[in-house]
């Protein structure tokens, strides 16, 4: 039994629909204004430097040993 694709094209094939997948929830984050409004923020925080490191916060919080880094 042959294909009617070749494994070039099923490849390509999967690739653009991740991508479409990709577009779709981009566009449902566009148009979610309180999130895209908290995106903002937190972009803005990195920005001024008001961040810490990942494993200050996971020992801050109990999970060493239980969170990979």
């Amino acid at each position: 039994m042959t294909s009617l694709l070749t494994i070039e094209e099923k490849e390509l094939l999967m690739k653009a629909s991740r991508l479409m997948e990709e577009l779709v929830e981009t566009m449902e984050v566009s148009g979610d204004k309180e999130l895209v409004r908290d995106i903002e923020d937190a972009l803005t925080e990195v920005k001024e430097g008001r961040t810490r490191p990942f494993l200050e916060l996971v020992k801050e919080i109990g999970l060493e040993g239980q969170v990979q880094a």
